[in-house]
């Protein structure tokens, strides 16, 4: 079964202290397959991509599987631009 989990419009270093502990317990408890809706994310820095990098691989660790639905273009240059975008599952 699959789990979705939608990121906030907010993954920045301001706002990521708010979002890291929710986002770690949806991870955690979610089921062995994760769709990360992120169609509301219109800002991310080097701050929110590391985070998502953490519950991601901390999520592969744990054997399950990640998907993405409706990555808006800032979450893709984003992580193109700091050649995350494979580590991140995005590419």
């Amino acid at each position: 079964m699959s789990t979705e989990i939608k990121l906030p419009e907010n993954l920045t270093i301001h706002h990521i202290d708010n979002h890291f502990n929710e986002l770690n317990k949806l991870f955690d408890g979610a089921e062995n397959e994760i769709t990360i809706e992120a169609s509301a994310v219109e800002t991310i820095d080097s701050a929110g991509l590391q985070t998502l990098l953490v519950l991601i691989k901390n999520s592969l660790d744990s054997d399950k599987k990640i998907s993405w639905e409706n990555t808006p273009d800032i979450l893709q240059s984003s992580s193109d631009k700091l050649g995350l975008s494979e580590a991140l599952l995005l590419s």
